[in-house]
């Protein structure tokens, strides 16, 4: 069991060359595109994003994210989402569970402050996804690059794409219930004990851009080793659905950006491997002198 599991779907070797920033300038033929690494939960501190980010942003003729945050914010994406996670009439957590892992999730209950009480009705999977996301609140971390970028493209008026729908969303989240109960609890719990550090390095690989060292850190080389299933869906399915899109994407004036998640950037599966297999030159985006921190 990989300890690193459940935050790595919560958020997600050292690179090839060094890297100043999670930006990358990806061009062929002509035309070209900006593609940036996203962290999904960030402390206040953490923001605003590395120089290069920023600039890319404000030199984008339009800004492209993994999927449009104002629908998951509905009421209609969280009772679709809660009816997919919701147990069978008569059944609770606990009968999913065995009876050493239940007593691992009270104790962690009771130390954390984590209403076990509320999830007594759901499927592990969305117990494993809310003790991640209630830790992380704890430590403090909250709104990451998407939802600092989401919200200052609106602010400004900038146009905004999306790579996926909200049901595709759904979807994978609906494929975290065929894993085993026991295996999902227990990489909650062991990722949590270890969270602090762990995200302190997943952050500092981030600015510096080395998304291959991140990759490894968050133990996506594991997960694709003892979750094959989800690491094809989360990873290998996305990108390969996502790449065309990026190609549209690519413009001969005013280059856009596009904001993925770290994950989809490092690793032998990745978007930045899969660009440079077809001939397009990826290298690094530096921040010029006209743009600093806003």
């Amino acid at each position: 069991m990989i300890r690193r599991f459940a935050v790595l779907v919560v958020v997600l070797s050292l690179a090839p060359w060094l890297q100043a920033d999670p930006v990358w300038e990806v061009s062929k033929d002509g035309k070209r595109i900006r593609l940036g690494a996203t962290v999904h939960f960030l402390r206040p501190a953490d923001l605003p994003p590395p120089a290069a980010m920023q600039q890319a942003f404000e030199q984008a003729g339009q800004v492209y994210l993994e999927s449009n945050l104002s629908e998951s914010a509905t009421p209609a994406f969280s009772r679709r989402l809660t009816q997919m996670m919701m147990q069978p009439s008569g059944r609770t957590l606990k009968d999913d569970l065995s009876a050493p892992v239940w007593r691992q999730l009270q104790d962690y209950s009771a130390q954390a402050n984590f209403p076990l009480v509320t999830y007594q009705g759901f499927k592990p999977a969305m117990v494993s996804m809310a003790m991640t996301v209630h830790e992380l609140g704890r430590q403090g971390f909250g709104r990451g690059v998407d939802e600092f970028y989401f919200t200052r493209a609106n602010q400004q008026g900038k146009t905004l794409g999306f790579l996926e729908s909200s049901d595709t969303l759904l979807s994978f989240m609906a494929q975290l219930n065929e894993e085993n109960s026991d295996a999902l609890i227990e990489s909650s719990l062991e990722g949590i004990e270890h969270m602090d550090g762990m995200m302190e390095e997943a952050i500092s690989a981030w600015r510096k851009g080395d998304m291959d060292a991140l990759y490894s850190l968050l133990g996506a080389d594991e997960m694709e080793t003892e979750y094959p299933g989800i690491y094809r869906n989360l990873i290998i399915e996305r990108n390969r659905q996502w790449y065309p899109k990026i190609q549209q994407a690519m413009t001969k004036g005013t280059p856009n950006l596009v904001l993925v998640g770290a994950l989809h950037l490092g690793g032998p599966d990745s978007l930045r491997v899969m660009l440079e297999d077809a001939g397009y030159q990826v290298e690094p985006f530096n921040a010029g002198p006209e743009q600093g921190n806003q």
